[in-house]
């Protein structure tokens, strides 16, 4: 049955979490020997490659989004070639130009997915996250924030201000953390002199806090956050 491929290229170590995670509905992942790529009827509805690849972009950002959040060491893969399938299994690609190596590690069960989308699976973990993130804007937005990988003061900023409109409340009030914990991460983004360049505000404006949270500290404090917001979502 002819279908659109999408090649996604980055490391097979990077690449191998797209099928184990999103493995069936409209737009899926499948292994292909040394190969993964997007698949899906949400494709089908389009007519040129150049539709396709936007479609596939898009998943790709909350693909990319939902597995970071997973796994922190996630490195998101790019859009490579289109292809055309035919009937007879030949190929016929469409290349779009565009303009280091770190030892990671992750711990789960290896899962095979055949070529064949299973029917009505049971949703994986990924699945019901991503389900839950486009179920509010607020949400949907903080995540995508989250999968650009160039995580800085000012965007864990926004994503804590998104998830609080999506709580109507401050994140310590709804539960998520402590008063000081989110004060402790608002007044360092504040200060200069904690987030230099990145800061908000000049230095000198904000008292800094007895103990100011560094980049390393603020990231997972704001995974915690997602995660527990879109915990709550429906």
């Amino acid at each position: 049955m002819a279908r659109w491929l999408v090649q996604l290229e980055g490391e097979r170590f990077d690449l191998d979490e797209f099928p184990y995670w999103f493995p069936a509905g409209e737009i899926f992942a499948v292994p292909d020997g040394e190969e993964v790529f997007l698949a899906g009827d949400a494709f089908e509805m389009l007519e040129h490659a150049g539709q396709v690849r936007e479609r596939a972009l898009q998943a790709l950002d909350e693909f990319a989004a939902i597995i970071a959040l997973l796994w922190p060491s996630f490195r998101r893969p790019r859009i490579g070639t289109v292809f055309r399938e035919a009937d007879n299994g030949s190929r016929a690609g469409h290349v779009f130009l565009s303009g280091t190596v770190q030892a990671r590690s992750k711990a789960r069960a290896t899962l095979s997915v055949s070529g064949t989308p299973q029917t009505d699976p049971a949703p994986t973990q990924a699945q019901m996250l991503l389900e839950r993130s486009r179920s509010n804007p607020h949400l949907q937005t903080a995540t995508l924030i989250w999968a650009d990988e160039n995580r800085t003061w000012p965007r864990l900023y926004r994503i804590l201000e998104e998830l609080e409109r999506f709580l109507l409340e401050p994140a310590s009030k709804a539960g998520l953390c402590s008063v000081g914990e989110r004060d402790r991460f608002t007044r360092s983004a504040n200060a200069a002199e904690v987030a230099g360049k990145d800061a908000r505000h000049a230095s000198g404006k904000y008292m800094l806090p007895s103990n100011p949270m560094n980049l390393n500290e603020a990231t997972p404090f704001v995974r915690r956050l997602l995660e527990a917001s879109l915990s709550r979502a429906e």
